[in-house]
């Protein structure tokens, strides 16, 4: 099954339909900082990639996510977030990145 990153448009789409999401923001806390992305009614979570990577990182993030919920991995380009959502995938989660980031993200909707 291929794995396409979600579009913005798509996100928003899914969040308008109610589908069951969770954001996570795969950035350093610095960055996190400085503001992610907010949807009404999706819940955005924070662990940097780095972390998911260390032993009981993301089996702690795991237990605090819905089994049903797509999960959405978000960071600045898109990159890290893809190899986020392959590693979520691989612990049977239903993980899917954000094209472009937060720099598609804000692009697209007129953010700085």
């Amino acid at each position: 099954m291929e794995h396409q990153p979600l579009s913005a448009d798509a996100l928003v789409q899914k969040a308008k339909e109610k589908a069951p999401l969770v954001l996570l923001d795969v950035r350093d806390e610095e960055k996190f900082r400085t503001g992610s992305l907010q949807l009404d009614g999706v819940p955005l979570k924070h662990l940097p990639y780095a972390a998911m990577l260390e032993k009981n990182g993301l089996s702690e993030l795991i237990a605090t996510l819905p089994p049903e919920a797509q999960i959405v991995t978000v960071c600045t380009s898109g990159n890290k977030a893809e190899k986020a959502a392959a590693l979520l995938r691989e612990q049977g989660l239903s993980a899917l990145s954000l094209h472009g980031g937060l720099t598609a993200w804000r692009e697209q909707n007129g953010e700085k």
